[in-house]
């Protein structure tokens, strides 16, 4: 009789683990992530400069990109990096590294979807997610020396709306920079919509 009583126990609990496992699984409407059979985007950006992209060990070259997802295209980061808020995000390549995280001191390093440079051209991918989905992202490009004494940027910042296909494109500043040469004198730069890979 004890016997049966221990078995049932134990059966009785299994079954118990089992509910707890399977409930844990289950996603509720709300939840950060994409819903079930909901598409993730990223937002995919390409910077040309007249000269190559100087970024190496030992180069003197930083290429910025800033981002405010805030949805207020008249909020968006100026050319003065100094300036950029708290609650932008922005992309560094500096010393051959990509460099993913928010202005706002103490904040986490994100991890770009994809990153690459070669030549007179360099791309990023972001996850959206990781700005927090929102409907717009106003973008700025600026180019720097190692003291952050800026070369170049856009002729104001630009908004891409965060819906797949979408594109946007940079307005470059007349005649380009003399100062830092054609290593940091930006001549195109686009971002797009697409698809998370």
């Amino acid at each position: 009789m004890r016997i049966i009583s221990v078995k049932r126990a134990i059966i009785i609990l299994l079954v118990i683990g089992i509910m707890v496992v399977v409930s844990g699984c289950v996603r509720y409407p709300g939840e950060p992530g994409p819903e079930p059979g909901e598409t993730d985007y990223q937002l995919e950006i390409t910077i040309e400069v007249e000269g190559n992209i100087s970024s190496g060990l030992n180069d003197e070259g930083i290429y910025y990109i800033g981002l405010d997802n805030d949805g207020n295209s008249a909020t968006g980061p100026f050319s003065d990096i100094s300036l950029w808020d708290d609650r932008f995000y922005y992309i560094k390549l500096e010393d051959g590294f990509f460099y993913f995280t928010k202005v706002e001191e103490g904040s986490p390093v994100l991890q770009l979807t994809d990153s690459s440079y070669s030549e007179d051209k360099l791309e990023v991918a972001i996850a959206l997610s990781d700005l927090e989905d929102p409907s717009s992202v106003d973008i700025n490009v600026v180019t720097t020396d190692s003291e952050d004494n800026t070369y170049d940027y856009l002729d104001g910042y630009f908004t891409i709306i965060t819906q797949l296909n979408e594109t946007g494109e940079g307005v470059i500043l007349e005649g380009g920079t003399e100062e830092g040469g054609p290593d940091f004198d930006i001549v195109k730069v686009t971002a797009v919509i697409t698809t998370l890979h």
